[in-house]
């Protein structure tokens, strides 16, 4: 049990100790070359020769290349070129250019640009007639626009991997050139590392002008004013409504109890005599009939008011023989109440539905009628 985790433990260490020897080994691989006016750096491999702006005249680079440093410093100066690194075996070198003007300010970082303005941008590559491939791509967060080019330089054949970008107004080119011959995957890979390795200080964005936190104060007050302007209207609107509303509501009321204290007064019947109640025209003829009810054994007695009933009624007592006074039994009025607006309304929408339903009856029966009556 013990040499087996003896074992266990040997191979973890074992394992430890390469990943960080293969660490040490990689980050040794590659030099870091630092350029303080556009707060920027690039790595290349520690084997390329690397001549730069800031190369010093007593670089023994110079004399390994066989340059001139006075020429080649103003080459880079009339070019913009801030660093260029030499294959080992000179199969091809990476230079790296540095613009900056109106137009780079303008971008600030492709990353700032919609992509329809990056696409524009691209399409613009590609009409170049040398170009025969480009795309977008990121590198180490950075957008670029990677193309892949050949010329024709005395006679012979150039051929030229570039990566584009533009970060905090500036334009970096980093191209890769190969003479005679196309450039591999393999040596395409350097330019990616390149492309890759690029670190800046500080990534500015265009996020626009600076925020006015007065402007913003400004429009919370007038908003807030605005606010409460209409607050006030509107329950001054709606108060005034109401008080209206209110005034109307008492005239109709008004209105209503006058019309129906005139309608009371207008519908109500003219009292009727007991004479009249019972069919005669006047005290001498009422006289002659209840003498002749008397002889017959008749009584005739008035009954107290029924407060369900319209007007005064009248029973029959006695000998209840059927001599044709029992009329006072059936004669009494129902009040009536005055119906309100909205049944009137359904009353009448009622009554032009049912008219509207009859016409439409008459007219398929004429239809009817006519097209039977042709058939026949």
């Amino acid at each position: 049990m013990r040499t087996r985790i003896f074992r266990i433990a040997a191979a973890v260490l074992l394992t430890a100790v390469v990943v960080f020897g293969l660490t040490l080994h990689a980050s040794a691989l590659d030099d870091t070359y630092r350029f303080d006016d556009i707060e920027m750096s690039i790595k290349f491999p520690k084997n390329f020769p690397v001549v730069t702006v800031n190369s010093s005249r007593d670089d023994p680079v110079f004399g390994e290349l066989g340059l001139d440093y006075d020429e080649t410093m103003t080459a880079f100066q009339t070019a913009d070129i801030y660093l260029r690194a030499y294959e080992p075996d000179m199969a091809y070198q990476i230079s790296m250019t540095v613009t900056k003007n109106e137009n780079t300010a303008s971008i600030n970082n492709y990353a700032d640009l919609t992509s329809a303005e990056r696409k524009s941008i691209l399409d613009a590559v590609q009409s170049d007639e040398s170009v025969s491939t480009a795309v977008e791509v990121k590198h180490n967060g950075n957008i670029f626009i990677d193309s892949q080019r050949q010329v024709s330089v005395d006679g012979e054949t150039v051929y030229i991997n570039l990566s584009n970008t533009v970060v905090n107004g500036i334009q970096f080119d980093l191209t890769q050139q190969k003479t005679g011959e196309e450039i591999t995957a393999e040596e395409s890979k350097a330019l990616t590392n390149a492309a890759n390795s690029m670190s800046f200080d500080h990534v500015r964005r265009n996020t626009g002008p600076v925020f006015d936190w007065w402007r913003l104060l400004l429009w919370v007050v007038i908003l807030a004013g605005l606010a409460v302007a209409i607050s006030v209207i509107y329950r001054r609107y709606n108060a005034s409504n109401k008080r209206k509303l209110e005034e109307r509501r008492s005239m109709r009321r008004a209105s209503s109890g006058s019309d129906e204290e005139e309608s009371a007064h207008a519908e109500a019947p003219k009292p009727m005599t007991f004479e009249e109640s019972l069919g005669y025209k006047d005290d001498e003829e009422f006289s002659e009939r209840a003498d002749a009810d008397e002889m017959a054994g008749t009584d005739i007695k008035i009954r107290e008011r029924d407060p369900n009933k319209g007007i005064n009624f009248f029973e029959d007592e006695g000998s209840g023989i059927d001599d044709g006074t029992d009329y006072f039994d059936t004669y009494f009025e129902e009040p009536t109440e005055k119906r309100t607006w909205y049944q009137r309304f359904g009353s009448a929408i009622a009554s032009y539905v049912k008219i509207a339903f009859n016409h439409i009856g008459i007219f398929f029966r004429n239809l009817f009628g006519r097209i039977f009556g042709k058939k026949k």
